[in-house]
């Protein structure tokens, strides 16, 4: 097992104990996911076959979307973190606002969103549900619902880059 393996492995082991410690202590409206849930969350989404090819084209208007949605993602971890449920609102609202990019109207071979895979809108429709979701956990200041809706905001993420992305 490589220094890699064990250190996720033992990341993964402190939340589970933190998680599984503090909630027998929580009131039953605060408490985290159930076993199950946190299962899924950790669980990589499978991939149906390999990634989807983009074209050039495409791969050329998704490369600054995807610099941006980093950069939010990596300031929305931030406001997670420290339970900044304003920071988190706004984060998860702009993700949500971002998530734009429009379905072909036609078949036209000039139009650039005709070369995008439907699969492709339908990750998009889910991310900004996800991020809509996750703006609305912000509201209610309940560090558990955030988590929750993080984690399934992730998953989008997560599962749109085993479509699409390349593996190293």
């Amino acid at each position: 097992m490589t220094n890699v393996n064990r250190s996720g492995i033992c990341s993964l082991a402190i939340v589970c104990t933190t998680i599984l410690s503090t909630s027998c202590a929580s009131p039953e409206a605060n408490r985290p996911p159930q076993m199950a849930q946190l299962t899924q969350a950790i669980t990589p989404p499978e991939r149906e076959g390999p990634p989807q090819p983009l074209s050039p084209a495409a791969r050329a208007l998704l490369q600054d979307r995807m610099a941006s949605h980093a950069q939010d993602m990596s300031q929305l971890v931030a406001g997670i973190m420290l339970l900044e449920y304003s920071d988190i609102i706004t984060r998860a609202d702009k993700i949500a606002s971002d998530v734009n990019l429009s379905r072909p109207i036609s078949n036209d071979a000039t139009e650039l969103n005709a070369s995008i895979p439907e699969r492709f809108f339908v990750r998009q429709d889910d991310l900004k549900t996800a991020a809509l979701a996750l703006a609305t956990a912000g509201r209610t200041a309940n560090p558990y619902q955030v988590a929750q809706a993080y984690g399934r905001l992730s998953e989008m993420c997560v599962r749109c880059h085993a479509d699409y992305r390349p593996r190293d």
